[in-house]
């Protein structure tokens, strides 16, 4: 038998099989949802924390500004605050390391806010980030102006960073969900071959039945379900069915009693014909021989009177005297007992 024909013949086998269609189909699509809903949480919270990383590099770098500012003026000395400055700045504290922690590709730059140049125009001079294609790639640049300043920070980073939690995430999400569906259809496998392991039963004591097996148990059951119910059907079945085949039985044994009698009083019968036909042969041969006798005599007496004397005429007589007592003795014999001669 090919598996799929085991399929065909298991209705449990077919009932798992469209539980776990059905399960993996929700599945999917659960998965497909939460994967969706998950990587717009991790973009956006990949995006907040890079916005917070880098405001807090601008504001330490304002900070460190202040306080040479305020240093300068102490001493009575000018201080000129230039995008070189600024990025001595960010090599010192080593703030292009913190922010590739998160963002590994991700590249620093110092531009002026009111500059006229393109990568003013695109980046901005506000706090915050753009998503543009550039060279075919998709990239994101982030802003933050340092204090009131005419410089701000522009961080470039490509997707495939800003992602790239979601795509360790997604493989983690899938094995996990993988597992759980196959956890979740073996669970359901057995539940189904639980509840219809009763029914597995009752088909193969049908077929047990069915093939002639009367004596095949069944036994009553409380459950009240669909398949209880069949259960205390087949069984009150089987016993009605055992009296009725007990009956019949009954009733063949009579039959096959009353027939024993009928052949036997059959037999009887015919041997009783056989023998009536026998004595009758019997009779007739016995009976031709004095019928013959008086016959003839009789006819000697009839034609030949004139010529017979009187001795001859008594010796006739006698001889159809003794005839028909002859004749009378047998046909008595057969009226009295004919089975017995």
């Amino acid at each position: 038998m090919t598996p799929l024909q085991k399929i065909r013949t298991s209705f449990s086998t077919q009932l798992s099989l469209w539980v776990a269609g059905f399960v993996l189909i929700t599945s999917g699509v659960v998965i497909g949802l939460l994967a969706s809903f998950s990587e717009e949480v991790i973009r956006d919270e990949t995006i907040d924390t890079t916005i917070q990383a880098l405001e807090n590099t601008a504001l330490r770098i304002d900070n460190t500004l202040r306080q040479s500012e305020m240093t300068a003026r102490l001493e009575h000395r000018r201080i000129r605050i230039n995008r070189s400055r600024i990025e001595q700045l960010i090599e010192e504290n080593n703030s292009l390391a913190t922010l590739q922690r998160s963002l590994p590709n991700m590249q620093l730059y110092v531009i002026r806010r009111d500059s006229s140049q393109f990568d003013t125009f695109i980046t901005g001079g506000v706090s915050g980030y753009r998503q543009l294609m550039y060279d075919d790639k998709e990239i994101y640049i982030f802003t933050q102006p340092i204090g009131d300043r005419a410089f701000c920070l522009a961080g470039v980073s490509p997707a495939e960073d800003i992602y790239g939690k979601y795509g360790h995430m997604q493989w983690i999400l899938l094995s996990w969900g993988i597992a759980a569906i196959i956890l979740l259809i073996y669970c359901l496998y057995l539940v189904i071959a639980f509840h219809l392991r009763p029914l597995h039963r009752l088909a193969d004591s049908a077929q047990a039945i069915a093939e002639g097996n009367l004596n095949t148990p069944i036994h009553d059951t409380r459950h009240r379900d669909e398949t209880g119910r069949l259960q205390n059907s087949l069984s009150m079945m089987q016993r009605r069915l055992a009296a009725y085949m007990g009956e019949m039985q009954q009733k063949q044994d009579t039959l096959n009693r009353q027939h024993a009698e009928l052949k036997a009083a059959f037999d009887e019968a015919q041997s009783y014909e056989e023998k009536k036909t026998k004595f009758l042969h019997d009779m007739t041969i016995r009976m031709a021989v004095p019928v013959e006798q008086v016959y003839r005599s009789t006819n000697k007496i009839c034609h030949d009177y004139a010529g017979l004397s009187k001795e001859d005429i008594i010796a006739l007589q006698t001889d159809i005297l003794q005839g028909s007592e002859t004749i009378t003795e047998l046909l008595d014999q057969l009226i009295k007992d004919p089975a017995s001669s």
